[in-house]
């Protein structure tokens, strides 16, 4: 068995690991939840709410962004073994 140790990770932002996977399963649902509710919306003349979707969903597009360029892509390792950042 070999006894590789993990290699450290700089610049994180949100170093605990369990933060992280909750941040995206919200980030994840909340993107579930506004998709749908989008494409309903489109589906049906029901009702009409693009003045509420359109800016959450902007919203959403633009939080979900900073998350992955900002924690999520600093702890994924590099084919090399090397940590990206």
């Amino acid at each position: 068995m070999s006894n590789i140790q993990p290699a450290e990770t700089p610049n994180v932002v949100v170093q605990n690991p369990s933060v992280r996977k909750a941040a995206n399963v919200v980030l994840g649902v909340l993107g579930i939840a506004v998709g749908t509710a989008v494409v309903v919306d489109a589906a049906t003349p029901a009702f009409d709410i693009t003045a509420i979707t359109t800016p959450v969903t902007v919203g959403y597009a633009y939080l979900a962004s900073v998350f992955g360029l900002a924690v999520t892509l600093p702890n994924i390792p590099a084919g090399n073994g090397k940590h990206v950042g």
